[in-house]
């Protein structure tokens, strides 16, 4: 496969073509110095025509098998949803489905939903209905057959007042409802958040909220959370009433009712040196309400930070659980997370830095970080360091899912052994990524 020089940095989304009481440090733990506590083993290394940039991370079922998605490789290099099953000694990779960037949609910008059937839904950021510079994005269906998969698509969206460039993993209600969000469209064209109502002759798509801009917030780069009464969590990657120049970004509540979905802005990030630009998708713990997740930047260092939202009354107190320090040129620890915030049932947070953590020529291969709760707050710590960009480099957007040894499985945008396929890696790393696990 040609190299694929087809990666752009550090940028939001948008560019890829992508009275609540503030109580800063209060659980803040010193880092520590990094502990290579997990052992890596890659499971397989993308090479482009079967896939090529796993920013996204993967899902389980329950014979082992995973499944996760590529923003670009296959054969028109728009992408690809892929399928890993174990053979005894390891993994055997096929690719379910490769996007031609037509109708069929560009771009899955997203990991899988699956549902009780083994059907797995995701959403493309580009493709569908000519139109929003290259096609405004689709949400699509793979349905399990004998002979493979039936790959169709569910909904086209046509953009503005409607819905313009979805992003991240959409979730499902208990009546097979599917809700996602997008970056641009809605009625002031600031994105909006979608929802897909199941009937007998397909779905009906509708949007349920359009966000405003200013302080409601504005240009949502991640996924939805829904927890089990159906109320949706997400951030907003500007706006606000933050001090950053275009708002440092928010936190959102979309409660079902009656009449709709009503929505509250439960917390905006104040300034550079509070979190700033929320990119990743929330973690709600249902025992306790907490609300957990990361941002690109802010912090003490202003390269990112995991907050906490407490909730209080009506009200949440939000709290800054570390912030990250890449620490100059060379220096192990991680900086710059992206992804969401895995919880552990002993309340321990896991996640990924993209960069940082030595290798890639000095600027890092990425980082796994923990965060373990204690009576006087969280102690932090790197489990692992992407040193060599032959065992992965640059985790991005993907989350980390656990088995129930505590096995690690997540995936990287660039690196791997197949090293004649470029995917613009931190450092110049060469590769089109892998999906790792994690042992204790």
């Amino acid at each position: 496969m040609p190299a694929l020089n087809c990666a752009s940095r550090k940028l939001p989304l948008a560019f890829l073509g992508v009275s609540i009481l503030v109580v800063l440090s209060a659980s803040v733990v010193a880092q520590t110095a990094f502990s290579n506590s997990m052992q890596e083993t890659v499971l397989y290394s993308f090479g482009g025509l079967d896939g090529a940039g796993s920013l996204f991370g993967v899902i389980a079922d329950a014979n082992g098998n995973l499944y996760g998605t590529t923003v670009f490789g296959g054969p028109a290099t728009v992408g690809t949803v892929f399928k890993l099953a174990p053979n005894g000694s390891g993994y055997d990779e096929s690719v379910l489905y490769a996007f031609s960037g037509g109708s069929d949609g560009s771009k899955p910008f997203g990991a899988l939903v699956a549902d009780k059937h083994g059907a797995l839904y995701g959403v493309t950021s580009g493709g569908g209905v000519q139109g929003c510079f290259a096609g405004c994005g689709v949400v699509f269906k793979l349905a399990p057959r004998k002979s493979g998969y039936k790959f169709s698509v569910l909904y086209r969206f046509p953009g503005y007042p409607d819905v313009n460039s979805p992003v991240g993993t959409p979730v499902r209600d208990r009546s097979g409802a599917i809700y996602g969000v997008s970056q641009f469209g809605g009625s002031s064209n600031n994105g909006a958040v979608f929802k897909l109502t199941p009937g007998k002759s397909g779905y009906t798509e509708s949007v349920i909220y359009s966000f405003p801009g200013g302080a409601g917030g504005y240009l949502p780069q991640a996924g939805l959370t829904i927890d089990n009464k159906g109320s949706l969590y997400g951030t907003t990657y500007y706006g606000g009433t933050g001090t950053c120049n275009g708002g440092c970004g928010t936190v959102f509540r979309l409660k079902p009712g009656k009449s709709g979905y009503s929505e509250i802005v439960l917390y905006s990030f104040k300034d550079y040196t509070d979190g700033n630009q929320p990119f990743s998708a929330l973690t709600v713990d249902e025992v306790t309400g907490d609300i957990y997740g990361t941002t690109q930047y802010g912090g003490a260092k202003m390269i990112g930070t995991v907050f906490k939202l407490t909730k209080s009354g009506s009200s949440y107190n939000e709290s800054i659980l570390h912030s990250f320090d890449c620490g100059g040129y060379g220096n192990p620890f991680g900086c710059l997370p992206e992804a969401q915030l895995l919880l552990r049932s002993d309340g321990s947070l896991y996640g990924t830095n993209v960069l940082g953590g030595g290798g890639c020529n000095g600027i890092g291969c990425g980082s796994v970080f923990q965060l373990t709760p204690s009576p006087s707050g969280y102690s932090f710590q790197y489990i692992y360091n992407f040193g060599d960009p032959l065992n992965g480099a640059e985790p991005e957007f993907g989350g980390l899912i656990s088995d129930a040894n505590g096995v690690l499985y997540g995936t990287t945008r660039s690196g791997g052994t197949k090293t004649d396929c470029y995917d613009g890696g931190p450092g110049g790393a060469l590769g089109c990524g892998v999906v790792f696990t994690l042992t204790p």
